[in-house]
C-alpha cells in the first residue's frame, strides 16, 4: 500500500497543480518554449501592498533563454517582466490589473542568472567584475571581498538583485568627507554609475526580432539603460570596482533631535549636527523614531586599522544590528495590524523602538564596530519590519544640507502631533535620512555619461547643487488616514523644500503620487510632476531610447505606460 502511494504521489501532485491552475482560470501560456521551466506562483511586493495570485514564473538558464522568452512574448501577445527578490514598493513589475489580465510571464532571475567572474578593467588602477542580473548585493560584495575588492557604498539590504538595483538607481550613503580624495573605481552616487558595459534584450529592426545586445558605457544609448525602471531586461553587467578597505561604524543615541537636526540659525560652533558629521565622515544615516527625541545616528568612516577604543568590536559578517533584523513576515503583519488597530499605542511604540535599538546595540556590542567594508555596508535583512515607505530625493548644496534636514524632521514631528491631537496615527514609522553624491560629481567610468533617469542625475546648469539627501518616511500599510498624511508629506517637499537651493525628485523604489486612493494614483504627479524634475531633453532622450529598443512594449505594464512617457 505504501509503495503504491509513493508511486502515485508524483501524479497526485501534478493533478493538484493542474487543478489549481484550472480552478484559477489560468491556462498555460500558448506555444511556450518547452525547455524553459515554468511554474505557477504569487507575486507579492515587500510591504504586502500589492499581491497578485496565480502568475506564471519562467526560469531562464542564460541570456539566450531570456531572448527566446522576449520573442515568444512578442509573437504571442504577452509581456515579460523581470522578477528578482520583490523587495520593492511601486508596481513596476506587475500591477493590480494583472489580477485579471494574466498575459504576463515573470522572468525569475534569481535561480540561474547568477554568474560572477573577474574581468580585466579597461581603466587604470581599477578592477572589474562581470555579474548576472540575478546576483544579490550580498553575494556580489562577498565575491568582491574574497578577491580583495569592494565598493564605496551599496544598498543596506543584501537580498536585492543587481537587476533590481539598476532598474531604480539603488544607492547607499556616501559623499566625500572634507579633505577626502576619491578612490578610482568607486561611485559615491548610485550603483548604476559603476557600469562599464551591460547586455540587454532589445528589439533589432533589421531582423525584426528581440536580440541580445551589449552596450559599452561610452555608447550614446547606454545612459538610458543604466536606470531603466524595468523597461528592459538586463541579463548581465560589467561593473568597475576598487580595492577593499576597512570601515568603522559608530552608533550614537546621545544627541537629541533638537541638536542633530537644529535649524542652522540655532547652530553654534560645538553643535553636533547632521551636516557636521556629514562633513567629517561623509557617510551617515539618521533614523528619527516617532514621538521620540532621541534619533539613531550611524556614522561610518574609512579606518584602516582597528580603532584604539577597546570596545570597538571587529566584525567578520554583516547584519550586526540584531534586534532590527528579527521580524519574520508574519510578525511584521501582526505588529502592523495591532499598531493600526490600536492607535493609542503609537506614542509608546516610537520611544520603545528607540530604546530597543539602543539597548540592542549595547547588548550585542554593535554601537562601535569595525571590519571589512561589506560587513558594515550591509546591515538590513529581509527579516526586518515590513513597512510601506514614501521617499524623496532632495538635491541641494552641501552647505544647505542642515537646512533641509531641519525642515524635513520638523515637519514630520509637527504632522505627528497634529494627527495625534485628533486621536489618529497614520504614520507609525521612522523618518530615515541618508546622503550621496550625484552621479557626475566624481569621475567613475572616464568615458561614460551619467544615467539619464537616475534620481541623482545632475541638475542642468546648477553645478552648485552637489549633494543628494534621500529622505524616507515609513509606516505600516493601511493605517487610518495614511494616504492623506503621505500626500501632505509629498506636497511639503515639492511646495516648501524645493526652491532656489533645492530640487526635489521621487525615489523610484518608494511611494509617491499620493491621492486619497493611495500611492502612484495621482495622475498629475505620476504623469507630469515626476518628469518635470528632469531636463526635458534628458528625460525625452531616455524615453525615446527605451521605446526604440522595445517598440512592442513587451517590457512594460499599465503603470509604466503612464510613467515612462515623453514630456
Amino acid at each position: 500500500m505504501l509503495f503504491a502511494l509513493q508511486l502515485a504521489l508524483p501524479f497526485l501532485c501534478t493533478t493538484v497543480w493542474l487543478a489549481r491552475d484550472t480552478l484559477a482560470g489560468l491556462p498555460p501560456p500558448p506555444n511556450f518554449p518547452s525547455h524553459i521551466p515554468l511554474r505557477n506562483g504569487d507575486y507579492e511586493n515587500w510591504s504586502n501592498e500589492l499581491s497578485v495570485p496565480n502568475l506564471w514564473f519562467a526560469t531562464p538558464s542564460n541570456g539566450k533563454d531570456v531572448q527566446l522568452l522576449a520573442n515568444w512574448a512578442f509573437l504571442n501577445n504577452y509581456t515579460v517582466r523581470a522578477s528578482g527578490q520583490m523587495h520593492n514598493w511601486p508596481p513596476m513589475t506587475v500591477t493590480a490589473m494583472n489580477k485579471v489580465a494574466k498575459n504576463v510571464v515573470l522572468v525569475d532571475t534569481t535561480k540561474k542568472l547568477t554568474a560572477m567572474q573577474l574581468t580585466p578593467s579597461p581603466y587604470p588602477n581599477t578592477s572589474a567584475v562581470r555579474v548576472g542580473c540575478g546576483v544579490t548585493i550580498h553575494n556580489l560584495l562577498t565575491f568582491l571581498e574574497a578577491n580583495g575588492l569592494g565598493v564605496a557604498a551599496s544598498p543596506s539590504i543584501g537580498d536585492i538583485t543587481i537587476g533590481g538595483v539598476l532598474a531604480i538607481g539603488g544607492h547607499g550613503t556616501s559623499v566625500l568627507a572634507v579633505g577626502e580624495e576619491a578612490v578610482p573605481g568607486f561611485s559615491y552616487g548610485s550603483i548604476s554609475n559603476l557600469v562599464i558595459s551591460l547586455t540587454a534584450v532589445v528589439w533589432d529592426a533589421t531582423t525584426k526580432s528581440y536580440v541580445l545586445k551589449t552596450f559599452k558605457r561610452s555608447e550614446a544609448d547606454t545612459k538610458a539603460f543604466l536606470v531603466n525602471l524595468g523597461r528592459t531586461i538586463i541579463t548581465e553587467v560589467v561593473l568597475i570596482v576598487g580595492p577593499n578597505y576597512n570601515l568603522r561604524c559608530e552608533s550614537r543615541a546621545d544627541i537629541l533631535s533638537d541638536e542633530l537636526f537644529a535649524d542652522p540659525a540655532n547652530v553654534h560652533a560645538n553643535s553636533r549636527t547632521f551636516s557636521r558629521f556629514l562633513d567629517e565622515t561623509g557617510r551617515i544615516e539618521t533614523i528619527q523614531f516617532p514621538f521620540s527625541n532621541t534619533p539613531w545616528l550611524k556614522k561610518w568612516s574609512v579606518c584602516t586599522n582597528r580603532p584604539a577604543n577597546l570596545l570597538a568590536r571587529r566584525v567578520s559578517s554583516p547584519y550586526n544590528y540584531v534586534l532590527t533584523n528579527i521580524f519574520p513576515e508574519f510578525l511584521s503583519m501582526v505588529v502592523g495590524n495591532v499598531t493600526n488597530g490600536l492607535g493609542l499605542i503609537n506614542p509608546i511604540l516610537g520611544p520603545a523602538q528607540s530604546l530597543v535599538s539602543t539597548v540592542g546595540n549595547l547588548a550585542f556590542l554593535s554601537f562601535d564596530i569595525w571590519g571589512p567594508s561589506k560587513n558594515l555596508l550591509l546591515y538590513v535583512k529581509s527579516s526586518t519590519l515590513r513597512q510601506t515607505a514614501s521617499g524623496v530625493v532632495v538635491i541641494t548644496k552641501q552647505a544647505n544640507v542642515q537646512s533641509v534636514v531641519s525642515q524635513a524632521t520638523a515637519f514630520y514631528k509637527q504632522l505627528l502631533r497634529e494627527y495625534s491631537a485628533r486621536g489618529v496615527y497614520p504614520i507609525n514609522g521612522v523618518i530615515e535620512i541618508r546622503a550621496t553624491a550625484l552621479d557626475h560629481h566624481y569621475t567613475v567610468v572616464p568615458d561614460g555619461e551619467a544615467p539619464l533617469l537616475s534620481p541623482v542625475f545632475p541638475v542642468k546648469d546648477r553645478p552648485d547643487l552637489d549633494t543628494a539627501l534621500w529622505i524616507a518616511v515609513l509606516s505600516f500599510d493601511k493605517a487610518p488616514h495614511q494616504a492623506g498624511a503621505f500626500q501632505k508629506i509629498e506636497r511639503f517637499f515639492h511646495d516648501v523644500v524645493e526652491g532656489d537651493d533645492a530640487v526635489v525628485r521621487v525615489e523610484w523604489s518608494k511611494g509617491y503620487g499620493y491621492s486619497k486612493n493611495g500611492p502612484w494614483t495621482d495622475s498629475e504627479i505620476v504623469g507630469g510632476l515626476v518628469q518635470s524634475k528632469f531636463g526635458v531633453d534628458e528625460w525625452n532622450l531616455a524615453v525615446s531610447t527605451l521605446d526604440r529598443y522595445d517598440p512592442h512594449r513587451i517590457f512594460s505594464n499599465a503603470y509604466l505606460d503612464k510613467l515612462v512617457v515623453k514630456r
